[in-house]
């Protein structure tokens, strides 16, 4: 009889003490939830950390995630990565226990026109548009995103690295295999063809522009190409 009572004894401690480590448990991952330090590498355009906090919050209470000590840090890393308009995210815990959260955001070079529009990031990487202030970004005009995107990316990048072309570039579109773009102070279209010889083509095009802003009769051109090599070939139609 009293082997009996030992053993519901034991049972019953046993429950208790799995009661006592599961609300443990529990308090252990609020205190987490509670205690997150989450920084941005530059100032953020799109996420702020109220979202952050909220998107943790959520994976917190996954099955995967028990106990503070045991923080399943690359799982919540891969989350975060997984979100489209992060480019890196990077969780640590601190000595104190407080989690740390650090997110870089994806810069976005140029607007992708299309339905539903996009944003691009320098490597063609693509995220959803929201409109954000001060927003001067070149737009790219396709009908899908598919790996033009890429090239896109690549061109404009080169574009972006001549000074008054980067403030100028208004338009860039692909016409079959051939890259046109529009600036924001000219009205002619510019045939710029595929990437090979752009820094050339780049310089034609500032000397084009140079003579229009000196010579009238340049300013009824409606197209120019810059495929020719060492010309410019101009036309009205």
């Amino acid at each position: 009889m009293r082997f009996k009572k030992n053993i519901i004894f034991l049972v019953l401690m046993l429950f208790l003490l799995a009661e006592i480590v599961y609300f443990s448990n529990q308090k252990n991952i609020v205190r987490v939830v509670d205690n997150v330090k989450i920084s941005f590498t530059h100032s953020p355009r799109f996420l702020d950390t109220i979202l952050v906090n909220k998107l943790l919050t959520q994976n917190f209470t996954g099955k995967s995630v028990q106990l503070k000590e045991s923080l399943d840090l690359n799982m919540l890393e891969k989350k975060l990565n997984q979100i489209p308009e992060i480019q890196n995210a990077e969780l640590f815990v601190l000595p104190k226990g407080q989690l740390s959260v650090s997110i870089t955001e994806r810069i976005p070079t140029f607007k992708i026109n299309s339905i539903p529009s996009f944003y691009a990031d320098a490597s063609g990487v693509t995220f959803p548009f929201v409109k954000v202030e001060n927003n001067q970004l070149p737009v790219f005009e396709a009908d899908t995103i598919d790996a033009s995107i890429i090239n896109a990316a690549i061109i404009i990048e080169r574009l972006k690295t001549d000074t008054f072309i980067k403030s100028e570039l208004k338009t860039l579109y692909l016409e079959g295999d051939s890259y046109h773009l529009k600036l924001k102070s000219y009205p002619f279209e510019i045939v710029l063809g595929n990437e090979n010889a752009l820094n050339e083509k780049i310089e034609k095009l500032k000397v084009f522009c140079a003579f229009q802003n000196i010579q009238d009769s340049l300013i009824n051109y409606k197209k120019i190409n810059l495929t020719y090599t060492n010309q410019v070939v101009a036309t009205t139609l």
